[in-house]
């Protein structure tokens, strides 16, 4: 082993206790120690008699892997094919339970988002009771529609909202029951919750009767405040009161992490609230976020 330059007689004068020699040496030992240490526990583990070759088992599964590691680099600087130009290796589609789990964590947030824009949504829907005159039958199938517009997030953003109408029509939301007499009511206002707004030059929108057609729009007018009002998806916005004051419906809102881009959001989603209620709406926030 080499010798730092003050090293003499197996004594290193200058340095003392932190010469670097000794220190290789002591991380050296502690690291034999570990590996014994580990190798006792799995002849342990090997059985009553610790009959296996635990040295012979560690190296051989260390073997393994970092044979397979050096396959993996080989194919991907290859591209798989060693007498083939070098490419760029494809990236590896993932397997079923990758997939089933992205898919869950997509659906738990679609839900606990959709927890939160229903609540608002309750709360708009009695604030402007005496504007739509809707039952509590509606209500419902204003609630439902809130809590599972955005569902279709399970399959990615593009063109979310038609899938998760399509998924509450044919009730195949995972743990989510709807009754069948408000499926095709709360998949059109769900459907509505975002782009395009309610038209009888929809052939689903069109099928109804101009009772209905109005509260779909009306309701769906309330649900794009509502899901604005979670824009973030965080709960920024943790209490909602709203009320109507003549022309008005004033929004107030209290955040402790600040509510601006829910604000902002909010803007630009009253749209077909102002065209179905001819009403404005005015917000104000209280808290740390103050808009």
């Amino acid at each position: 082993m080499a010798h730092c330059k003050h090293w003499h007689n197996g004594v290193c004068k200058d340095c003392r206790k932190n010469c670097p020699i000794k220190k290789k040496l002591a991380a050296k030992a502690a690291k034999k120690a570990e590996r014994l240490a580990r190798e006792t526990e799995l002849a342990a583990a090997g059985g009553p008699g610790g009959a296996v070759d635990v040295s012979t088992e560690v190296l051989r599964l260390a073997s393994a892997a970092a044979g397979e590691k050096k396959k993996k680099q080989n194919a991907a600087a290859t591209g798989g094919d060693k007498g083939s130009l070098s490419v760029p290796a494809a990236a590896p589609l993932p397997d079923d339970d990758t997939t089933a789990e992205l898919r869950e964590d997509s659906l738990l947030e679609a839900l606990v988002h959709g927890k939160r824009v229903a609540g608002f949504a309750r709360e708009l829907f009695r604030a402007t009771q005496a504007l739509h005159g809707l039952d509590a039958l509606w209500g419902g199938v204003l609630d439902w529609a809130a809590l599972l517009h955005d569902v279709g997030w399970v399959e990615g953003q593009r063109g979310h909202h038609k899938r998760s109408a399509r998924m509450i029509r044919q009730n195949l939301v995972p743990g989510q029951d709807v009754p069948a007499e408000l499926r095709a009511y709360a998949a059109l206002v769900a459907r509505y919750h975002r782009r395009r707004d309610p038209s009888r030059r929809q052939r689903r929108f069109a099928a109804l009767d101009a009772t209905e057609q109005r509260a779909v729009r009306q309701l769906a007018a309330l649900l794009r405040l509502a899901d604005a009002l979670d824009y973030s998806h965080t709960g920024a916005i943790g209490k909602l009161e709203a009320r109507l004051d003549g022309d008005t419906l004033v929004v107030k809102v209290k955040s402790a992490l600040g509510c601006s881009a829910e604000l902002h959001r909010l803007e630009s989603k009253a749209e077909l609230f102002r065209q179905v209620y001819e009403k404005e709406v005015r917000w104000q926030c209280k808290g740390q976020g103050r808009a």
